[in-house]
């Protein structure tokens, strides 16, 4: 029996812009002009060892923040949009099974302001704008976020299914259905077929995915999760 979970996690982010974009591997302190007025502001990150709760402070504003079952990396910097003139910083966390958080915070000259969370950071271009991969067992989640300035908030364009394109053989016999309810059976897949998993609907927290499948014979159907992962072998589990 196979179980999904998340374990891999791109360990860096990627920051890809001509723009001038600032990214620095994270450490506990340094120094640099987040609000655009021109000085510099002392950052510092502080923690404990073996402790998941940190403390962020920029000049006299600090936040809070703590991850379950987490280690601290450090803080760095980062310029999500370029063409303002704000920067932003982000709070590395390392989490179990290999997996990484950023919390990304804001500072307007006054007071730090949370902007939220992502797994990573990657294809930022400076202009708001960025891409964020989660490894889901043997699949890679893209999210798309953008940065809201007047609400100082990052916030995720929602997709209807996201995008798999993996093979697998099948094992065992299982069925294909019209729709994500698992009636309506459009295929039964025969034993060692092949198939490509097209897409994915992670839409219930805590439960694995429906998935869109393509069988050896050109059919399009939804397999549940459980019966996909059991019933099949080749599909990139990062063990």
């Amino acid at each position: 029996m196979k179980t999904i979970r998340r374990t891999f996690a791109v360990t860096t982010f990627l920051l890809l812009t001509p723009l001038g974009a600032i990214a620095r591997e994270p450490v506990k302190s340094l120094s640099e002009d987040l609000n655009g007025d021109g000085k510099k502001e002392a950052i510092s990150l502080q923690w404990k060892e073996g402790d998941s709760t940190y403390v962020l402070k920029v000049g006299g504003s600090t936040a809070q923040g703590r991850g379950d079952e987490s280690r601290v990396e450090g803080v760095s910097v980062v310029d999500l949009n370029t063409k303002d003139k704000w920067k932003e910083l982000l709070v590395h966390i390392e989490l179990p099974w290999d997996e990484h958080r950023l919390d990304i915070y804001g500072f307007d000259g006054k007071e730090l302001k949370p902007l939220g969370s992502v797994p990573t950071l990657d294809q930022a271009h400076g202009n708001g704008i960025f891409l964020s991969d989660d490894w889901w067992g043997f699949w890679n989640r893209r999210d798309k976020y953008v940065l809201n300035r007047e609400k100082w908030k990052i916030e995720r364009m929602p997709q209807n299914v996201y995008y798999v394109g993996e093979e697998a053989t099948v094992t065992t016999s299982f069925p294909l259905t019209f729709d994500r309810s698992g009636k309506d059976v459009v295929a039964n897949l025969a034993t060692n077929s092949k198939i490509l998993v097209l897409a994915a609907d992670p839409a219930i927290p805590g439960k694995l995915p429906w998935f869109l499948v393509k069988s050896s014979t050109g059919l399009l159907g939804w397999a549940e999760g459980e019966a996909l992962t059991q019933n099949t072998t080749g599909l990139p589990f990062h063990e």
